[in-house]
């Protein structure tokens, strides 16, 4: 019986992962809500957009103070605040293990609110004193890593 159970939970857990994966390919290009202010002077809400050629060409300081995230760190890849968990496997992609096992890469993690179902989360690399978008994870936020 436990047997059972299990493989069903595992299947399960494949096709929510599966889920997520299509979610992020079918939003790779499209515009995306990153924000919402409340307009003061006639009470509406106005959504800010943001698409993933803006956060290749813009500062990611700049980023922050125009799309408060909902958090921002900094890790060394591969040390203690740096493992690559599944929520981090992204990351997997674009380092070698090698890479990885020398501790010497610097990542920023920034996630803002994509939509009501929706987080976003950029990782940047330093380089030359600047952050470099390597990588990126749309996902649901009733998601559990």
């Amino acid at each position: 019986m436990k047997k059972y159970a299990f493989i069903i939970l595992f299947i399960l857990l494949l096709s929510s992962c599966n889920k997520i994966k299509v979610r992020e390919e079918n939003n790779r290009e499209s515009h995306i809500v990153v924000n919402k202010e409340l307009n003061r002077a006639d009470s509406d809400t106005m959504e800010k957009f943001m698409n993933f050629n803006h956060i290749e060409q813009t500062p990611v300081d700049s980023l922050i103070k125009n799309y408060p995230p909902l958090w921002d760190k900094t890790f060394i890849l591969g040390k203690k605040d740096g493992f690559i968990t599944e929520f981090r496997a992204g990351l997997s992609k674009q380092f070698t293990p090698k890479e990885i096992r020398s501790r010497d890469i610097k990542i920023r993690e920034v996630t803002w609110t994509s939509s009501n179902e929706e987080n976003l989360t950029v990782w940047f690399e330093e380089k030359n004193h600047k952050w470099i978008p390597v990588a990126h994870f749309i996902w649901d936020k009733n998601a559990v890593f």
